[in-house]
Parts: C-alpha cells; structure tokens; sequence
C-alpha cells in the first residue's frame, strides 16, 4: 500500500511539470489517458485502482481551479469575484458568531461544571473566536 501511494505521489508530481502550458482540454483529456491507464492495469485490484482514481480525480479538479485562476479574465467578472469572495467572508463571519453564542449558551447551561470551569471555558472559547474572526477579517481586507 505505501508503494501505492509513492508511486501515486510521483505521478501526481510528474504530472504538474507535464501539464504547465497546456490548455484545459488538453489536460483533461490527458487525464482520460490516465484513467484508461488506471482501467487496463491488471495487476490492480479494484480497491486500489478506485483509490488512484480518487487521487487522479482530485489532482485533476485541483489543475483545473489552477488553470481557471491564471486564465481569469481581469475585466469586470473579476469585480464580481471579489464581491461574493468578500460576500462569502461575510457569511462565515455570521456563521461563526452564530456558532460562538450556542457554544456559549451550552457552557452556561452545563449543570455538571461548576462556576470556575464555566468561566475558563468561555474564555478559551472567546479566545478562539476572536483568532478565527481577525483571521477572516484580515483575509477579507486582503481581497483587492
């Protein structure tokens, strides 16, 4: 099983360096190749061969974001783009607000923790907040 994933490891790694100036047509249908490759391999057993099937389909998804990102065109969809990026942030902001006062109302309903352990465990779960809200406040600002 380890020699299945180095060699799965190498092959995805060969396979970046092969796909660098190829259109997104080109990579998928080299893609389609491997998959065939994968499909007439024998000496694979049905598991293995639809756990590198898994790997080549996450590769492929992830050289196809790339491909998107550096053909992106820098006309007005790229100020849509960043519209719902922020949007986005904004949402998970909420989320996590929402998630930080049912967290906080379960700790103060907690009949087996007595006043002491209520106290340090709503600061250890401020603290947290606060970290991940800065964080997607910095990345939010971040967006140009």
């Amino acid at each position: 099983m380890k020699k299945l994933i180095i060699r799965s490891f190498v092959l995805i790694v060969v396979s970046t360096n092969a796909f660098a100036q190829k259109n997104q047509r080109e990579i998928n249908r080299e893609y389609g190749r491997k998959y065939e490759e994968i499909n007439s391999d024998s000496s694979l057993t049905p598991y293995e061969k639809s756990e590198k099937k898994r790997e080549l389909a996450i590769k492929q998804k992830q050289d196809n974001i790339e491909y998107n990102k550096e053909n992106y065109h820098t006309h007005h969809h790229n100020i849509d783009y960043k519209d719902e990026r922020k949007k986005d942030i904004e949402r998970k902001i909420d989320l996590l607000e929402d998630r930080y006062k049912r967290d906080k109302e379960r700790i103060e309903n907690n009949d087996k923790l007595n006043k002491r352990e209520k106290n340090a465990q709503k600061k250890i779960l401020e603290k947290d907040y606060k970290e991940k809200k800065d964080l997607l406040k910095r990345e939010k600002e971040n967006i140009k």
